[in-house]
């Protein structure tokens, strides 16, 4: 759901501000699946779960203990997860560090609405998987 919810936003900021294109991956159907489904294991326990254990698990638990506002702890800690990925394609990489920061609004409302890692995890490694089948 968390996901979903942020597919389409992510999508239409990173065409506009052109850090992605839209560049299906080619080859047969079951060999593309295959990779996505490889893809999203892969960046699940990899990228996701190092990166949402401490942007969410750590940086937003203290700021949603500490702020006043779950809104402003999601936000602050969503800005703190896009200028992570300033260094993404050589710095400053601020068309990357957007929509990360974006992708950390969506997963930090999921954090602060569930009080789980799993369901931004896998919204994370989703919208990577995505962005691995669809874009460039």
């Amino acid at each position: 759901m968390y996901y979903l919810a942020a597919l389409i936003p992510l999508v239409g900021l990173a065409l506009a501000i052109k850090d992605a294109r839209w560049a299906p991956m080619p080859g047969e159907w079951w060999r593309v699946a295959g990779i996505g489904v490889g893809t999203f294991f892969g960046f699940l326990w990899v990228t996701a779960l190092g990166e949402e254990l401490f942007f969410r698990g750590v940086i937003a638990r203290a700021l949603l203990d500490h702020l006043p506002s779950k809104a402003l702890a999601v936000l602050a800690s969503a800005l703190v997860f896009g200028s992570a990925h300033l260094w993404f394609r050589g710095f400053p990489d601020w068309r990357s560090a957007l929509v990360a920061a974006v992708l950390g609004i969506f997963c930090g409302w999921a954090y602060a609405q569930t009080g789980s890692v799993r369901v931004p995890m896998v919204a994370h490694a989703l919208v990577i998987t995505t962005w691995r089948l669809f874009f460039k």
